[in-house]
Protein backbone atom coordinates (compact mmCIF):
# COMPACT_ATOMS: atom_id res chain seq x y z
CA UNK A 1 0.00 0.00 0.00
CA UNK A 2 2.85 2.32 0.97
CA UNK A 3 4.18 2.48 -2.80
CA UNK A 4 0.80 3.07 -3.92
CA UNK A 5 0.38 6.24 -1.68
CA UNK A 6 3.71 7.52 -2.68
CA UNK A 7 3.14 7.28 -6.58
CA UNK A 8 -0.21 8.47 -5.98
CA UNK A 9 1.27 11.85 -4.74
CA UNK A 10 4.69 12.03 -6.69
CA UNK A 11 2.95 11.59 -10.12
CA UNK A 12 1.03 14.89 -9.56
CA UNK A 13 4.55 16.59 -8.60
CA UNK A 14 4.39 18.71 -11.73
CA UNK A 15 8.12 20.42 -11.84
CA UNK A 16 9.49 17.51 -10.30
CA UNK A 17 8.61 15.53 -13.05
CA UNK A 18 9.82 17.90 -15.50
CA UNK A 19 13.08 18.17 -13.82
CA UNK A 20 13.63 14.02 -13.47
CA UNK A 21 12.40 13.93 -17.36
CA UNK A 22 15.91 15.66 -18.12
CA UNK A 23 18.16 13.71 -16.45
CA UNK A 24 18.76 9.57 -16.57
CA UNK A 25 16.60 8.83 -13.89
CA UNK A 26 14.12 9.01 -16.56
CA UNK A 27 14.85 5.99 -17.98
CA UNK A 28 13.70 3.93 -15.05
CA UNK A 29 10.45 6.28 -15.38
CA UNK A 30 6.83 5.58 -16.38
CA UNK A 31 6.28 8.01 -19.40
CA UNK A 32 2.21 8.35 -18.68
CA UNK A 33 2.27 9.48 -15.06
CA UNK A 34 -1.29 10.29 -15.11
CA UNK A 35 -2.30 6.22 -16.13
CA UNK A 36 0.17 5.45 -13.15
CA UNK A 37 -1.68 8.07 -11.02
CA UNK A 38 -4.98 6.20 -11.56
CA UNK A 39 -3.87 2.45 -11.59
CA UNK A 40 -2.36 3.77 -7.95
CA UNK A 41 -5.63 5.37 -7.08
CA UNK A 42 -7.82 2.57 -8.09
CA UNK A 43 -5.62 -0.07 -5.99
CA UNK A 44 -5.36 2.28 -2.93
CA UNK A 45 -9.59 2.56 -3.51
CA UNK A 46 -9.85 -1.52 -3.53
CA UNK A 47 -6.99 -1.89 -0.57
CA UNK A 48 -9.22 0.81 1.93
CA UNK A 49 -12.55 -0.83 0.73
CA UNK A 50 -11.09 -4.84 1.90
CA UNK A 51 -9.16 -3.17 4.65
CA UNK A 52 -11.94 -1.72 6.45
CA UNK A 53 -14.45 -4.40 5.18
CA UNK A 54 -12.16 -7.28 6.91
CA UNK A 55 -11.68 -4.54 10.03
CA UNK A 56 -15.07 -4.10 11.19
CA UNK A 57 -15.92 -8.09 10.74
CA UNK A 58 -12.91 -8.92 12.98
CA UNK A 59 -14.26 -6.27 15.58
CA UNK A 60 -18.11 -7.26 14.99
CA UNK A 61 -17.57 -11.26 16.03
CA UNK A 62 -15.41 -9.79 18.87
CA UNK A 63 -18.32 -7.69 19.57
CA UNK A 64 -15.88 -4.34 19.30
CA UNK A 65 -17.61 -2.45 17.00
CA UNK A 66 -17.97 0.41 19.46
CA UNK A 67 -13.78 0.77 18.31
CA UNK A 68 -15.44 2.11 15.20
CA UNK A 69 -16.05 5.65 16.61
CA UNK A 70 -14.51 5.42 20.56
CA UNK A 71 -10.68 4.42 19.32
CA UNK A 72 -8.08 7.12 17.26
CA UNK A 73 -7.76 3.85 14.76
CA UNK A 74 -11.50 3.47 13.94
CA UNK A 75 -12.30 7.22 13.71
CA UNK A 76 -9.22 7.87 11.94
CA UNK A 77 -9.83 4.54 9.11
CA UNK A 78 -13.94 5.96 9.22
CA UNK A 79 -12.97 9.58 7.96
CA UNK A 80 -10.07 7.96 5.31
CA UNK A 81 -12.60 5.77 3.84
CA UNK A 82 -15.06 8.60 3.60
CA UNK A 83 -12.53 10.63 1.89
CA UNK A 84 -11.89 7.93 -0.83
CA UNK A 85 -15.21 7.22 -1.67
CA UNK A 86 -15.49 11.08 -2.46
CA UNK A 87 -11.98 11.28 -4.03
CA UNK A 88 -12.08 8.34 -6.31
CA UNK A 89 -15.84 7.28 -7.34
CA UNK A 90 -16.39 10.96 -9.26
CA UNK A 91 -13.00 10.06 -11.25
CA UNK A 92 -14.14 6.34 -12.11
CA UNK A 93 -17.61 5.99 -12.26
CA UNK A 94 -18.76 7.34 -16.03
CA UNK A 95 -22.35 8.32 -14.82
CA UNK A 96 -20.76 10.14 -11.96
CA UNK A 97 -18.22 12.06 -14.21
CA UNK A 98 -21.03 12.71 -16.60
CA UNK A 99 -23.37 13.84 -13.67
CA UNK A 100 -20.74 15.95 -11.85
CA UNK A 101 -19.17 19.11 -13.40
CA UNK A 102 -15.32 18.86 -13.69
CA UNK A 103 -14.70 21.33 -11.30
CA UNK A 104 -16.46 19.81 -8.71
CA UNK A 105 -14.52 16.47 -9.38
CA UNK A 106 -11.54 18.34 -9.08
CA UNK A 107 -11.81 20.10 -6.22
CA UNK A 108 -13.46 17.06 -4.13
CA UNK A 109 -10.33 15.07 -5.72
CA UNK A 110 -7.49 17.08 -4.18
CA UNK A 111 -9.42 18.39 -1.20
CA UNK A 112 -10.29 14.67 0.34
CA UNK A 113 -7.41 13.46 -1.14
CA UNK A 114 -5.49 15.99 1.69
CA UNK A 115 -8.31 14.77 4.29
CA UNK A 116 -7.65 11.27 3.38
CA UNK A 117 -3.46 11.75 4.01
CA UNK A 118 -4.11 13.51 6.67
CA UNK A 119 -6.54 10.83 8.34
CA UNK A 120 -3.82 8.35 7.44
CA UNK A 121 -1.29 10.04 9.76
CA UNK A 122 -3.49 9.45 12.59
CA UNK A 123 -4.06 5.50 11.89
CA UNK A 124 -1.82 3.83 13.65
CA UNK A 125 0.83 5.50 15.74
CA UNK A 126 5.13 5.62 15.15
CA UNK A 127 5.40 3.66 18.58
CA UNK A 128 4.85 0.36 16.24
CA UNK A 129 8.01 0.28 14.52
CA UNK A 130 9.67 -1.60 13.01
CA UNK A 131 6.53 -3.70 12.76
CA UNK A 132 4.13 -0.73 11.94
CA UNK A 133 3.53 2.76 12.58
CA UNK A 134 4.86 4.12 9.00
CA UNK A 135 1.83 5.97 8.26
CA UNK A 136 3.22 9.33 9.59
CA UNK A 137 6.48 9.44 8.38
CA UNK A 138 5.45 8.28 5.05
CA UNK A 139 2.26 10.58 4.67
CA UNK A 140 3.79 13.53 6.00
CA UNK A 141 6.26 13.64 3.25
CA UNK A 142 4.12 13.13 1.04
CA UNK A 143 1.72 15.93 1.95
CA UNK A 144 4.49 18.44 2.50
CA UNK A 145 6.53 17.34 -0.57
CA UNK A 146 3.35 17.59 -2.85
CA UNK A 147 2.81 20.76 -1.30
CA UNK A 148 6.28 22.29 -1.64
CA UNK A 149 5.88 21.17 -5.64
CA UNK A 150 2.79 22.66 -6.10
CA UNK A 151 4.25 26.14 -4.28
CA UNK A 152 7.23 26.05 -7.07
CA UNK A 153 5.02 25.65 -9.77
CA UNK A 154 2.62 28.36 -8.76
CA UNK A 155 4.96 30.81 -8.15
CA UNK A 156 8.03 29.98 -10.40
CA UNK A 157 5.97 28.24 -13.48
CA UNK A 158 3.20 30.87 -13.29
CA UNK A 159 2.84 33.84 -15.97
CA UNK A 160 0.71 36.43 -16.68
CA UNK A 161 -0.02 37.16 -20.59
CA UNK A 162 -1.13 40.90 -20.69
CA UNK A 163 -1.87 40.44 -24.79
CA UNK A 164 -3.27 37.21 -25.08
CA UNK A 165 -5.28 37.14 -28.81
CA UNK A 166 -8.40 35.17 -28.83
CA UNK A 167 -9.81 34.06 -32.32
CA UNK A 168 -13.29 32.84 -32.05
CA UNK A 169 -15.04 30.24 -33.99
CA UNK A 170 -18.58 28.26 -34.25
CA UNK A 171 -16.95 25.26 -32.29
CA UNK A 172 -14.68 26.63 -30.07
CA UNK A 173 -11.82 29.26 -29.43
CA UNK A 174 -8.36 29.87 -30.04
CA UNK A 175 -5.77 31.53 -27.94
CA UNK A 176 -2.44 33.39 -29.20
CA UNK A 177 0.16 34.33 -26.58
CA UNK A 178 3.82 35.46 -26.54
CA UNK A 179 5.32 33.28 -23.64
CA UNK A 180 8.54 34.38 -21.61
CA UNK A 181 12.11 32.98 -22.40
CA UNK A 182 12.14 30.89 -19.37
CA UNK A 183 8.78 29.21 -20.68
CA UNK A 184 10.29 28.42 -23.89
CA UNK A 185 13.30 26.68 -21.89
CA UNK A 186 11.36 24.70 -20.18
CA UNK A 187 9.69 23.01 -23.33
CA UNK A 188 10.60 24.19 -27.08
CA UNK A 189 7.83 22.34 -28.24
CA UNK A 190 4.88 20.72 -26.98
CA UNK A 191 3.76 19.65 -23.85
CA UNK A 192 0.67 20.91 -22.05
CA UNK A 193 -0.16 23.71 -19.61
CA UNK A 194 -3.01 25.01 -17.24
CA UNK A 195 -4.89 28.02 -18.34
CA UNK A 196 -6.87 30.51 -16.20
CA UNK A 197 -9.13 33.60 -17.80
CA UNK A 198 -9.66 35.69 -14.78
CA UNK A 199 -12.50 37.52 -16.27
CA UNK A 200 -14.10 34.11 -16.64
CA UNK A 201 -13.45 32.43 -13.38
CA UNK A 202 -10.18 33.49 -10.77
CA UNK A 203 -10.71 29.86 -9.08
CA UNK A 204 -10.74 28.08 -12.17
CA UNK A 205 -7.26 26.45 -14.02
CA UNK A 206 -7.93 24.18 -17.02
CA UNK A 207 -5.54 21.71 -18.59
CA UNK A 208 -4.77 22.38 -22.48
CA UNK A 209 -2.34 21.00 -24.88
CA UNK A 210 0.21 23.45 -26.07
CA UNK A 211 1.46 23.87 -29.54
CA UNK A 212 3.84 26.14 -31.66
CA UNK A 213 2.67 29.14 -33.92
CA UNK A 214 3.60 27.81 -37.43
CA UNK A 215 5.68 30.73 -38.34
CA UNK A 216 6.38 32.25 -34.64
CA UNK A 217 8.10 29.27 -32.19
CA UNK A 218 8.42 32.52 -29.72
CA UNK A 219 3.90 32.07 -29.48
CA UNK A 220 2.34 29.04 -27.81
CA UNK A 221 -1.12 28.41 -29.19
CA UNK A 222 -4.15 26.69 -27.25
CA UNK A 223 -7.34 25.56 -28.58
CA UNK A 224 -10.44 25.42 -26.34
CA UNK A 225 -13.23 23.46 -27.93
CA UNK A 226 -16.54 24.74 -26.65
CA UNK A 227 -18.00 21.02 -24.76
CA UNK A 228 -17.73 22.33 -21.11
CA UNK A 229 -19.32 24.12 -18.73
CA UNK A 230 -16.21 26.26 -18.47
CA UNK A 231 -15.38 26.61 -22.18
CA UNK A 232 -18.78 26.98 -23.26
CA UNK A 233 -18.89 30.11 -20.76
CA UNK A 234 -15.53 31.51 -22.46
CA UNK A 235 -17.24 30.77 -26.28
CA UNK A 236 -20.14 32.96 -24.73
CA UNK A 237 -18.47 35.92 -23.41
CA UNK A 238 -16.21 36.19 -26.66
CA UNK A 239 -18.59 36.90 -29.73
CA UNK A 240 -16.08 38.30 -31.38
CA UNK A 241 -11.98 38.13 -31.87
CA UNK A 242 -10.53 39.99 -29.16
CA UNK A 243 -7.55 40.38 -26.85
CA UNK A 244 -7.72 39.64 -23.29
CA UNK A 245 -5.24 38.58 -20.54
CA UNK A 246 -4.85 34.89 -18.86
CA UNK A 247 -2.46 33.10 -16.87
CA UNK A 248 -0.71 29.47 -18.24
CA UNK A 249 1.05 27.80 -15.70
CA UNK A 250 3.86 25.45 -17.22
CA UNK A 251 4.34 23.75 -19.88
CA UNK A 252 5.19 19.98 -18.07
CA UNK A 253 5.75 17.43 -19.90
CA UNK A 254 3.07 15.26 -22.01
CA UNK A 255 3.21 11.52 -22.96
CA UNK A 256 3.82 12.77 -26.76
CA UNK A 257 7.35 13.71 -25.82
CA UNK A 258 8.04 10.24 -26.33
CA UNK A 259 7.66 10.79 -30.10
CA UNK A 260 11.27 11.47 -30.14
CA UNK A 261 12.02 7.49 -28.94
CA UNK A 262 11.04 6.77 -32.55
CA UNK A 263 11.98 6.49 -36.49
CA UNK A 264 8.53 6.40 -37.43
CA UNK A 265 5.10 7.85 -35.19
CA UNK A 266 1.66 7.63 -36.11
CA UNK A 267 0.07 10.39 -34.60
CA UNK A 268 -3.70 9.58 -33.94
CA UNK A 269 -6.10 12.33 -32.95
CA UNK A 270 -9.33 12.63 -32.75
CA UNK A 271 -11.36 16.25 -32.56
CA UNK A 272 -8.71 19.07 -30.46
CA UNK A 273 -6.41 15.92 -30.15
CA UNK A 274 -5.20 17.38 -33.21
CA UNK A 275 -2.95 20.21 -30.96
CA UNK A 276 0.10 18.50 -29.61
CA UNK A 277 0.44 16.20 -32.92
CA UNK A 278 1.34 19.08 -35.14
CA UNK A 279 3.89 20.18 -32.18
CA UNK A 280 5.32 16.55 -32.81
CA UNK A 281 4.82 17.31 -36.48
CA UNK A 282 6.92 20.54 -36.17
CA UNK A 283 9.39 19.57 -33.89
CA UNK A 284 10.54 16.10 -35.82
CA UNK A 285 9.72 16.68 -39.47
CA UNK A 286 13.20 17.22 -40.38
CA UNK A 287 14.57 14.10 -38.70
CA UNK A 288 11.62 11.77 -38.39
CA UNK A 289 9.00 10.52 -40.22
CA UNK A 290 5.28 11.59 -38.45
CA UNK A 291 2.17 10.40 -39.79
CA UNK A 292 -1.18 11.59 -38.57
CA UNK A 293 -4.43 9.86 -38.48
CA UNK A 294 -6.93 13.08 -37.36
CA UNK A 295 -10.90 12.23 -36.96
CA UNK A 296 -12.60 15.48 -37.18
CA UNK A 297 -16.25 15.89 -37.26
CA UNK A 298 -16.91 19.73 -36.67
CA UNK A 299 -16.12 21.90 -40.25
CA UNK A 300 -15.23 24.89 -38.99
CA UNK A 301 -11.89 23.12 -36.53
CA UNK A 302 -10.91 21.36 -39.73
CA UNK A 303 -11.11 24.36 -42.04
CA UNK A 304 -9.27 26.58 -39.30
CA UNK A 305 -6.37 23.90 -38.72
CA UNK A 306 -5.61 23.10 -42.36
CA UNK A 307 -6.39 26.49 -43.25
CA UNK A 308 -3.60 28.14 -40.56
CA UNK A 309 -1.25 25.40 -39.41
CA UNK A 310 2.01 23.32 -40.47
CA UNK A 311 0.57 19.95 -42.30
CA UNK A 312 3.57 19.47 -44.72
CA UNK A 313 6.17 16.79 -43.44
CA UNK A 314 7.05 13.80 -45.07
CA UNK A 315 4.61 11.13 -43.75
CA UNK A 316 0.99 10.31 -44.27
CA UNK A 317 -2.09 13.26 -43.23
CA UNK A 318 -4.92 11.68 -43.45
CA UNK A 319 -7.86 13.57 -42.44
CA UNK A 320 -10.82 11.75 -41.99
CA UNK A 321 -14.37 13.84 -41.67
CA UNK A 322 -16.89 12.54 -39.87
CA UNK A 323 -19.47 15.29 -39.82
CA UNK A 324 -22.70 16.15 -41.36
CA UNK A 325 -22.31 19.61 -42.58
CA UNK A 326 -21.05 20.14 -45.93
CA UNK A 327 -17.26 21.41 -46.47
CA UNK A 328 -16.64 24.18 -48.22
CA UNK A 329 -15.34 23.69 -51.70
CA UNK A 330 -12.04 25.32 -51.40
CA UNK A 331 -11.22 22.46 -48.96
CA UNK A 332 -12.79 19.48 -50.52
CA UNK A 333 -11.91 20.43 -54.47
CA UNK A 334 -8.17 21.49 -52.78
CA UNK A 335 -5.19 19.68 -54.37
CA UNK A 336 -3.21 19.03 -51.15
CA UNK A 337 0.27 17.59 -50.94
CA UNK A 338 0.64 14.68 -52.26
CA UNK A 339 1.48 13.73 -48.02
CA UNK A 340 -1.97 14.58 -47.60
CA UNK A 341 -5.72 12.73 -48.06
CA UNK A 342 -8.78 14.23 -46.96
CA UNK A 343 -11.45 11.10 -46.27
CA UNK A 344 -14.82 12.08 -45.64
CA UNK A 345 -15.58 8.64 -43.72
CA UNK A 346 -14.58 7.30 -40.69
CA UNK A 347 -11.50 5.71 -40.02
CA UNK A 348 -10.82 1.96 -40.07
CA UNK A 349 -7.89 1.79 -37.82
CA UNK A 350 -7.25 -2.05 -37.84
CA UNK A 351 -6.33 -1.52 -41.60
CA UNK A 352 -4.74 2.00 -41.65
CA UNK A 353 -2.33 1.54 -39.21
CA UNK A 354 -1.05 -1.71 -40.11
CA UNK A 355 -1.07 -0.16 -43.87
CA UNK A 356 0.83 2.83 -43.36
CA UNK A 357 3.70 0.71 -41.74
CA UNK A 358 3.63 -2.16 -44.53
CA UNK A 359 3.63 0.95 -47.16
CA UNK A 360 7.00 2.63 -45.71
CA UNK A 361 9.13 -0.24 -44.44
CA UNK A 362 8.49 -2.26 -48.32
CA UNK A 363 8.98 1.52 -50.07
CA UNK A 364 5.45 0.60 -51.58
CA UNK A 365 3.49 3.66 -50.27
CA UNK A 366 6.13 6.29 -48.95
CA UNK A 367 4.60 9.61 -48.71
CA UNK A 368 6.78 12.07 -49.57
CA UNK A 369 6.12 15.37 -49.63
CA UNK A 370 4.77 17.44 -53.03
CA UNK A 371 7.64 17.42 -55.87
CA UNK A 372 9.70 20.19 -54.87
CA UNK A 373 9.75 21.33 -58.78
CA UNK A 374 5.91 22.57 -58.31
CA UNK A 375 6.37 23.52 -54.99
CA UNK A 376 9.18 26.24 -56.33
CA UNK A 377 6.56 27.18 -59.31
CA UNK A 378 3.95 28.27 -57.33
CA UNK A 379 6.71 30.04 -55.03
CA UNK A 380 7.53 31.96 -58.04
CA UNK A 381 3.84 32.81 -58.14
CA UNK A 382 3.63 33.79 -54.72
CA UNK A 383 6.60 36.42 -55.36
CA UNK A 384 4.85 37.81 -58.74
CA UNK A 385 1.69 38.14 -56.70
CA UNK A 386 2.98 40.11 -53.58
CA UNK A 387 4.64 42.75 -56.01
CA UNK A 388 0.86 43.45 -57.33
CA UNK A 389 -0.66 43.14 -54.53
CA UNK A 390 1.42 46.05 -52.69
CA UNK A 391 0.60 47.99 -55.73
CA UNK A 392 -2.92 47.94 -54.99
CA UNK A 393 -2.59 49.65 -51.89
CA UNK A 394 -3.79 46.56 -49.77
CA UNK A 395 -3.02 46.31 -46.14
CA UNK A 396 -0.83 43.70 -44.44
CA UNK A 397 -3.57 41.37 -43.25
CA UNK A 398 -4.99 41.49 -46.52
CA UNK A 399 -2.22 40.45 -48.76
CA UNK A 400 -1.94 37.69 -46.61
CA UNK A 401 -4.83 36.74 -47.28
CA UNK A 402 -4.87 36.69 -50.81
CA UNK A 403 -1.96 34.73 -50.44
CA UNK A 404 -3.48 31.98 -48.60
CA UNK A 405 -6.44 31.63 -51.07
CA UNK A 406 -3.74 31.43 -53.56
CA UNK A 407 -1.57 28.77 -52.39
CA UNK A 408 -4.65 26.88 -50.88
CA UNK A 409 -5.77 27.11 -54.39
CA UNK A 410 -2.65 25.43 -55.88
CA UNK A 411 -3.07 22.30 -53.51
CA UNK A 412 -0.51 24.36 -50.58
CA UNK A 413 -0.67 25.51 -47.07
CA UNK A 414 0.98 29.71 -47.56
CA UNK A 415 3.26 27.87 -44.40
CA UNK A 416 4.46 25.13 -45.84
CA UNK A 417 5.78 26.91 -48.31
CA UNK A 418 8.15 29.01 -45.98
CA UNK A 419 11.28 27.75 -44.90
CA UNK A 420 11.40 28.35 -40.93
CA UNK A 421 14.63 30.34 -39.90
CA UNK A 422 15.91 31.17 -36.60
CA UNK A 423 16.84 34.94 -37.68
CA UNK A 424 12.95 34.89 -38.82
CA UNK A 425 11.41 34.16 -35.53
CA UNK A 426 10.45 38.53 -34.55
CA UNK A 427 9.50 38.88 -38.05
CA UNK A 428 5.87 39.53 -39.24
CA UNK A 429 4.57 36.47 -42.07
CA UNK A 430 5.05 39.19 -45.22
CA UNK A 431 8.63 40.57 -44.43
CA UNK A 432 9.90 36.68 -44.56
CA UNK A 433 8.10 35.30 -47.40
CA UNK A 434 9.22 38.45 -49.24
CA UNK A 435 13.11 38.60 -47.77
CA UNK A 436 13.11 34.29 -48.83
CA UNK A 437 11.51 34.46 -52.02
CA UNK A 438 13.63 37.64 -53.03
CA UNK A 439 15.57 34.96 -55.37
CA UNK A 440 12.94 35.30 -57.68
CA UNK A 441 13.80 39.02 -58.47
CA UNK A 442 12.26 41.37 -61.25
CA UNK A 443 12.13 38.42 -63.30
CA UNK A 444 8.88 36.63 -61.56
CA UNK A 445 7.34 40.27 -61.74
CA UNK A 446 7.43 40.24 -65.56
CA UNK A 447 6.27 36.25 -65.29
CA UNK A 448 9.26 34.73 -67.48
CA UNK A 449 11.52 34.19 -64.25
CA UNK A 450 12.33 30.16 -64.35
CA UNK A 451 14.10 28.61 -61.16
CA UNK A 452 17.60 27.22 -61.81
CA UNK A 453 16.37 24.46 -59.34
CA UNK A 454 13.80 23.41 -62.26
CA UNK A 455 16.20 22.94 -64.88
CA UNK A 456 18.46 20.94 -62.76
CA UNK A 457 15.98 19.45 -60.75
CA UNK A 458 17.20 15.77 -61.68
CA UNK A 459 20.65 16.70 -61.73
CA UNK A 460 20.23 17.49 -57.78
CA UNK A 461 18.29 14.68 -57.25
CA UNK A 462 21.41 11.99 -58.61
CA UNK A 463 23.75 13.97 -56.69
CA UNK A 464 21.78 13.46 -52.98
CA UNK A 465 23.19 10.56 -52.66
CA UNK A 466 27.14 11.67 -52.34
CA UNK A 467 26.01 13.51 -49.55
CA UNK A 468 26.39 12.17 -45.97
CA UNK A 469 23.09 12.95 -44.43
CA UNK A 470 20.79 11.52 -41.99
CA UNK A 471 19.14 7.53 -42.76
CA UNK A 472 15.80 9.19 -42.53
CA UNK A 473 16.42 12.75 -43.61
CA UNK A 474 14.22 14.21 -46.50
CA UNK A 475 17.19 14.46 -49.06
CA UNK A 476 17.11 10.52 -49.10
CA UNK A 477 13.39 10.11 -48.60
CA UNK A 478 13.31 12.80 -51.91
CA UNK A 479 15.55 10.71 -54.02
CA UNK A 480 13.57 7.11 -53.33
CA UNK A 481 10.61 8.69 -53.81
CA UNK A 482 11.49 10.08 -57.26
CA UNK A 483 12.24 6.01 -57.87
CA UNK A 484 9.20 4.87 -57.69
CA UNK A 485 5.82 5.56 -57.35
CA UNK A 486 3.07 5.26 -54.76
CA UNK A 487 1.69 1.67 -54.58
CA UNK A 488 0.46 1.48 -51.57
CA UNK A 489 -2.51 3.50 -50.12
CA UNK A 490 -2.91 3.30 -46.51
CA UNK A 491 -6.99 4.14 -47.13
CA UNK A 492 -7.09 1.54 -49.15
CA UNK A 493 -7.27 -2.45 -48.83
CA UNK A 494 -3.85 -3.81 -48.89
CA UNK A 495 -4.26 -7.53 -47.78
CA UNK A 496 -0.31 -8.53 -47.57
CA UNK A 497 -0.35 -5.37 -44.62
CA UNK A 498 -1.26 -7.17 -41.69
CA UNK A 499 0.68 -10.34 -42.38
CA UNK A 500 3.74 -8.90 -42.97
CA UNK A 501 3.82 -6.18 -40.15
CA UNK A 502 2.99 -9.56 -37.78
CA UNK A 503 6.45 -11.35 -39.32
CA UNK A 504 8.34 -7.82 -38.66
CA UNK A 505 11.24 -8.31 -36.64
CA UNK A 506 9.56 -6.61 -33.15
CA UNK A 507 13.31 -5.99 -31.66
CA UNK A 508 14.76 -4.09 -34.91
CA UNK A 509 12.18 -3.13 -36.78
CA UNK A 510 9.05 -2.38 -34.74
CA UNK A 511 10.68 -0.65 -31.94
CA UNK A 512 11.34 2.21 -34.19
CA UNK A 513 7.66 2.49 -34.89
CA UNK A 514 5.71 4.65 -32.01
CA UNK A 515 1.63 4.87 -31.58
CA UNK A 516 0.26 8.70 -30.19
CA UNK A 517 -3.09 9.34 -29.41
CA UNK A 518 -4.67 12.43 -28.12
CA UNK A 519 -8.59 12.78 -27.94
CA UNK A 520 -11.59 11.63 -25.41
CA UNK A 521 -12.80 8.83 -26.92
CA UNK A 522 -12.46 5.72 -25.22
CA UNK A 523 -13.80 3.70 -27.87
CA UNK A 524 -10.49 4.89 -29.97
CA UNK A 525 -8.17 4.77 -27.21
CA UNK A 526 -9.56 0.93 -26.71
CA UNK A 527 -9.30 0.35 -30.20
CA UNK A 528 -5.63 1.60 -30.37
CA UNK A 529 -4.81 -0.18 -27.44
CA UNK A 530 -5.93 -3.83 -29.20
CA UNK A 531 -3.96 -2.60 -32.00
CA UNK A 532 -0.79 -2.13 -30.01
CA UNK A 533 -0.83 -5.33 -28.49
CA UNK A 534 -1.72 -7.04 -31.48
CA UNK A 535 1.75 -5.82 -33.23
CA UNK A 536 3.26 -5.13 -30.38
CA UNK A 537 3.91 -1.43 -30.92
CA UNK A 538 4.42 1.03 -27.97
CA UNK A 539 1.57 2.99 -27.52
CA UNK A 540 1.46 6.28 -25.68
CA UNK A 541 -2.13 8.49 -24.70
CA UNK A 542 -2.69 12.31 -23.83
CA UNK A 543 -6.07 12.76 -22.56
CA UNK A 544 -7.50 15.51 -20.57
CA UNK A 545 -10.93 13.32 -19.67
CA UNK A 546 -10.59 13.64 -16.41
Amino acid sequence: MYPCIFLAFMTKCKATINFLMTTPFSLYMVHDQHELHSFCGKFLAIDVWVHTFFHCLRWGLQGNIDLLWTNIAGISGLVALLACVLVCLPMMVQRLMRLMSYEVRKFLHITFFYIFAIAMCFHNKTSAWPNGGYNQVILGFCIVYYTLDAAYVTFFMTEMIETTIFNVLPSGVQMTMAVSDNFQKTYAQGGYGYVCLPWVSKHQWHAFSLFEHPTNPNLRQVFMLNVGNWTSEVHAQLQRNTVRPAWIQGPFVSPYNNALAFDNTICVATGIGITPALSVIRAHRESRRINLIWACRDVAMLEFFMDHLWLNNDGWILIFYTGKEVLSPAVENAKFNSNIKLIKSRPDFDMIIPNIIFGIETGKGVPEAAVPSEKLRVREMIAKKVWELEGEGLSEDEIIEELTFLAHEKGFLLSSLVDERAEDRNKNLLQVIKEQFAIYGNSARNGNYIPPELSSASQSYQGLHKRHQHPNSKAQRYQRSTSMAVQSRPWEVQPAAEHFVLALDKKRILNTWGVMYCGGSKSVESKLRKISNKFDLELHTETFAW
